[in-house]
C-alpha cells in the first residue's frame, strides 16, 4: 500500500509504536515517519507507507508548531514533569502579559541551545539519555535553533502556556527552561502537543480508529519540502533511468514530475546539468 498518513499520536505511545500500529492497520510492512515525537508528547506525526517511504528525506521537517504548558518554580533532570525534581523555589510573581512578551523577544530568531542530557543524541556512540540514566553528565555543544514564532501566556497559579514555531531539532522543554531562566525562575514542561508542520495542521490528522475507516490519507505533494522545487519535465524516460539531464532553473535541487507522477529528486551538478539523487517512483 502506497500512502501518506497524518496521525494524531496520543500521549503515552512512542513514535515507533505509532508506526507499528499504522503498519498493522494498513497491512503494509514498509513504513516510516518524518520526525519523532516523545512518548509523553502528542500531536501531528507524518507516516509514509510503501514506495512513499522514499520521500522521507524530501519531506517537510522545519517550521514545526507546538503548544506546551509549563509550571514555574520547579526544575527537573529531564526538563519535563516526568523527571526527578532537582530544584524548587517559589516564583517571584505571577507574570503579566507585558512581562511575558518582553521575555519572548530575545528568543525569537536564531538562538543557541544546549541539548538536554535526556535526549536521543549520541556521544561516542551512546545515547545521551542512556548516560543520564547511569548518572553521567557529559559536555554538549550548543546547537543553533530558529524560532519563527514565540508567545507565552499565563494560565493559572504558577502555570503558563507557550506557542512556538521552531526549526527541526529544537527542544521545546529546553526553550521553556531557558525562557524561565531569563526571568530568574525555574520551570518544567508539563505537556506538549505538536500542532503543525509547515503547511500541515493537526486538524488534518486522524486517530487510529479513523484510519481504520479509511480517513487520514493526504496527497504526497502536500508533504514535499519547499526547499525542493517541484518541476514538470518532458524527459520522463531519462529521469526514470537516472540519467543526467539539463534543466533551465535557478533552483539547485528539484523534484521532477510528469503528468502528476513524482519521478525523482535531482541536484545541480555543474552549470545547468543535474544529477539524479534518488528515484521516487
Amino acid at each position: 500500500m502506497d500512502a501518506i498518513i497524518l496521525i494524531n499520536k496520543p500521549k503515552g505511545m512512542t513514535s515507533f509504536d505509532a508506526v507499528s500500529r499504522v503498519r498493522r492497520i494498513c497491512h503494509e510492512r514498509k513504513t516510516g515517519h518524518t520526525g519523532t515525537l516523545d512518548p509523553n508528547a502528542s500531536g501531528l506525526l507524518i507516516i509514509l507507507l510503501g514506495r512513499y517511504t522514499k520521500f522521507i528525506p524530501y519531506c517537510i521537517s522545519n517550521h514545526k508548531r507546538y503548544h506546551a504548558e509549563f509550571q514555574m518554580g520547579k526544575l527537573t533532570d529531564t526538563q519535563d514533569i516526568w523527571g526527578q525534581v532537582i530544584k524548587e523555589s517559589v516564583p517571584k510573581q505571577i507574570y503579566e502579559e507585558e512581562k511575558l512578551e518582553e521575555a519572548c523577544v530575545p528568543f525569537r530568531g536564531t538562538i543557541s541551545q544546549i541539548p538536554p542530557m535526556y535526549s536521543a543524541l549520541k556521544k561516542d556512540g551512546k545515547r545521551l539519555y542512556e548516560l543520564a540514566r547511569e548518572g553521567i553528565e557529559v559536555e554538549r555543544k550548543p546547537r543553533k535553533a530558529e524560532i519563527s514564532h514565540l508567545e507565552v501566556h499565563h494560565l493559572h497559579d504558577d502555570f503558563y502556556e507557550m506557542n512556538a514555531e521552531v526549526s527541526s531539532g529544537t527542544y521545546i522543554r529546553t526553550l521553556i527552561q531557558d525562557y524561565a531562566s531569563s526571568l530568574g525562575e525555574y520551570a518544567t514542561m508539563t505537556s506538549l502537543v505538536r500542532t503543525g508542520i509547515e503547511n500541515l495542521d493537526l486538524s488534518q490528522a486522524v486517530t487510529f480508529e479513523q484510519l481504520e475507516n479509511g480517513e487520514g490519507m493526504v496527497d504526497p505533494f502536500q508533504v514535499l519540502d519547499p526547499e525542493w522545487k517541484v518541476m514538470e519535465t518532458d524527459q520522463e524516460t531519462d529521469v526514470r533511468n537516472g540519467k543526467r539531464i539539463v534543466l533551465q532553473t535557478d533552483h539547485d535541487q528539484v523534484i521532477l514530475v510528469h503528468n502528476g507522477a513524482i519521478l525523482a529528486a535531482y541536484r545541480r551538478e555543474n552549470g545547468n546539468q543535474f544529477k539524479c539523487v534518488r528515484g521516487l517512483f
